[in-house]
């Protein structure tokens, strides 16, 4: 087991380690982390799908699984952990279906195999303390990943982060994402995690794409209703207040999960489902908002006419 001791908060980057990240996303177009206040909320998922959705429609896409606690991106798609080579120009991307470039944690030898995590007081234990704190190593191992990937040319990078608002601060200590995407169950504990990074967000600046409530009920095939999983209401309020758009709510598909679990694409699958259809429209939106930034940054990208197409 790998034990941690909260020695002191690191909440940013060192300025060094920043600056090589953001030197080799220099090729990467956009980046657009997908985030969420807590975990089960189906966002790697999500993720996944939505990357596959722009990368059928011939788009550069990778994606960056930043959850080095329960790294799930690679079997999602069916992809075989690579056998770590170390490599002094940096780390190579598996390549997923559609051509996807992915990294993980999986991919760093200080989380191979995957360990759980203790969070220990250090006044209880007797051994010698360990001198790097947990979230020191967090933000170490995800820097990283985005500063020695060979990504390459890319339209879009995904970086699914780990649950939590402390991991997309970090995240943006290293680099500033040009969009968040934040999926939430319609949940009260959700909304008030949604609440905690809605105020963050004013500290930050953090340029929140939208709201993707999932599994907000269960599509009932033979009564064609959909009836709720979960009291609703507090979500959508918490973003009414905050200004943010919920961009999409989704219905439970239990084929959404058995589809992951196979390591298949559910929007391949089943494109013609109702939740693979509002899954390649958030695709669409996210390339048509990340067109729109890209062009008034003068690195004008064309991912909006291709994405509307495969949602057609």
């Amino acid at each position: 087991m790998r034990i941690f001791g909260e020695l002191q908060d690191r909440a940013d980057a060192s300025a060094a380690e920043a600056a090589r990240v953001r030197l080799n996303l220099s090729s990467v177009r956009s980046l657009v982390a997908v985030a969420s206040p807590k975990g089960g909320s189906g966002k790697s998922a999500l993720a996944v799908n939505i990357a596959a959705t722009l990368a059928s429609a011939g788009r550069k896409v990778g994606i960056v699984d930043a959850d080095l606690n329960a790294p799930s991106v690679l079997a999602m798609l069916g992809v075989k952990v690579p056998r770590y080579l170390p490599m002094a120009e940096g780390i190579e991307p598996a390549s997923g279906p559609l051509g996807i470039r992915l990294v993980s944690g999986e991919f760093l030898p200080e989380v191979q195999p995957p360990a759980p995590i203790s969070f220990v007081d250090f006044a209880d234990v007797s051994a010698e303390p360990v001198r790097e704190p947990l979230e020191a190593s967090h933000s170490a191992a995800v820097a990283r990943m985005l500063a020695q990937t060979r990504f390459g040319n890319l339209d879009l990078l995904l970086v699914d982060l780990a649950p939590g608002f402390d991991r997309l601060h970090r995240l943006a200590s290293l680099v500033m994402p040009a969009g968040v995407l934040l999926v939430t169950r319609p949940s009260a504990d959700d909304a008030r995690g949604l609440a905690r990074i809605f105020a963050m967000r004013k500290r930050l600046g953090l340029p929140i794409l939208g709201v993707v409530e999932n599994m907000v009920g269960f599509s009932c095939n033979n009564c064609r209703s959909v009836r709720p999983l979960f009291p609703e209401g507090e979500v959508s309020r918490v973003t009414r207040e905050a200004g943010i758009e919920i961009v999409a709510r989704l219905p439970f598909d239990p084929r959404f999960a058995e589809s992951s679990e196979r390591g298949r694409l559910f929007a391949q699958e089943y494109a013609d489902s109702p939740l693979a259809k509002q899954i390649a429209e958030m695709a669409r939106r996210i390339a048509a908002e990340m067109n729109a930034r890209a062009a008034e940054a003068g690195n004008s990208i064309d991912l909006s006419d291709s994405a509307e197409e495969t949602a057609d």
